[in-house]
């Protein structure tokens, strides 16, 4: 079943948000009363997540990130709970964060074994010319 309509209060928001191109003037500016400053700094720091994300991802070829869907993201907005979007986006940068981390590490043990064996090359071909001029 879909999910129970939002309540009047949010449901003028939403059609203020998507239809209308508004500014809010700040009538707590005065007394720097801030109730919402934990939300929009959690709102931040989704946002620092999704810029480092979309940065990172740009560097692998042949990687593309769908963007601009604005209206499939509004027709879909009832169903974005903050706490769920902000979980899910903190594991990704976890997991993302491990990903490179493991990435470097095989780069380089990769670049170690690379060095060991030109290593191993130069040590053959310098024994194998000393051991060829005792004959």
């Amino acid at each position: 079943p879909p999910p129970p309509p939002p309540p009047p209060p949010r449901r003028y928001i939403d059609k203020l948000g998507k239809d209308t191109s508004i500014q809010f003037e700040d009538m707590n500016s005065r007394e720097m009363r801030r109730p919402y400053r934990k939300h929009v700094q959690r709102l931040d720091e989704c946002e620092r997540i999704l810029r480092f994300m979309f940065e990172e991802i740009a560097r692998i070829d042949g990687c593309e990130i769908q963007k601009n869907k604005v209206d499939e993201f509004l027709s879909a907005a009832s169903s974005y709970k903050l706490e769920t979007v902000e979980g899910e986006l903190q594991q990704l940068y976890k997991q993302f964060m491990k990903f490179k981390e493991n990435n470097m590490t095989l780069t380089t043990e990769r670049n170690q074994a690379v060095e060991e064996s030109q290593v191993i090359s130069a040590a053959k071909q310098i024994l194998g010319e000393s051991t060829g001029r005792s004959d």
